[in-house]
């Protein structure tokens, strides 16, 4: 995550990290690249002076990581697509956003390789939080 480090300050983003220690199994490889998307999409979408929190909580039921950000947020019908392989939000589209729309579909094949489950919650104008969920 620290590898993308200049392009959040390159938009004077926020980053808060809420990151106890714990350990994951899985594909170390494999699940830096789902964090990697995650964030990635986090910087693109927050607006100049956001926010963006990176929270990883433990369950009796596993791991829950939650990136939120306070950006541009999506409305229902783009969260339905999103997942889409190359599927592309209007708002990517309207400014010019650059992505292959790829990175939502590979985080949700890595996620479910793992067991685990992607969602993501937004709100047009105020943000998005994608939270996956992963076994012990």
């Amino acid at each position: 995550i620290f590898m993308l480090e200049w392009k959040w300050r390159e938009k004077d983003i926020a980053v808060e990290f809420d990151v106890p220690d714990i350990s994951i199994e899985g594909d170390e490889n494999l699940l830096h690249q789902v964090w990697s998307n995650i964030f990635t999409n986090s910087i693109k979408f927050s607006n100049d002076g956001g926010t963006i929190e990176f929270v990883v909580e433990e369950l009796e039921s596993g791991i829950v990581i939650s990136i939120s950000d306070n950006g541009i947020g999506m409305e229902q019908e783009e969260m339905d697509r999103i997942f889409d392989r190359f599927y592309k939000v209007d708002t990517a589209r309207a400014r010019n956003i650059e992505g292959s729309g790829l990175g939502l579909s590979i985080v949700q094949k890595i996620v479910e390789l793992h067991n685990g489950n992607v969602s993501v919650y937004s709100t047009k104008g105020e943000g998005t939080t994608v939270r996956v969920e992963l076994p012990k």
